[in-house]
């Protein structure tokens, strides 16, 4: 009858040299190919045509426009905002978009919650729509 000797799983055994080595270069090109593809989804998509649809004092809409040129489907936030007349800070609003590949859509969001109060004599001016990287 054989004699298996069982394998001592407690004994630490050392990764080599060269493993370590491969796979430190390996983690630091994936953090380089990462933040190249980070840097380059902003250009990717573009955002145009964006106006205030309507206003009241307990909604704004705010209406926009994002081309897609690329054949990647891609969920992106997107950061709101809408100023007055004298520059001040009006609503912001972060919301997420579902953008499909070779796409040129029209989007309208409502922002309900206000920085700032909407009085009667408050003039809305302009909104900014941006893709928001944390």
């Amino acid at each position: 009858m054989s004699v298996f000797e069982r394998i001592d799983i407690n004994t630490k055994r050392k990764i080599p040299l060269q493993i370590q080595i491969i796979l430190l270069i390996a983690l630091l090109f994936g953090f380089y190919l990462r933040g190249c593809w980070k840097k380059n989804q902003e250009s990717i998509v573009t955002i145009t045509e964006t106006e205030i649809v309507t206003y009241t004092p307990g909604n704004i809409d705010v209406k926009f426009r994002i081309i897609n040129p690329n054949p990647v489907t891609l969920k992106k936030p997107v950061m709101i905002k809408v100023y007055a007349k004298d520059g001040f800070q009006v609503a912001s609003k972060l919301s997420m978009v579902e953008i499909t590949g070779k796409s040129d859509r029209k989007y309208l969001k409502v922002l309900t919650k206000f920085d700032r109060p909407l009085n009667d004599d408050l003039e809305l001016d302009y909104a900014t729509v941006e893709i928001y990287n944390p």
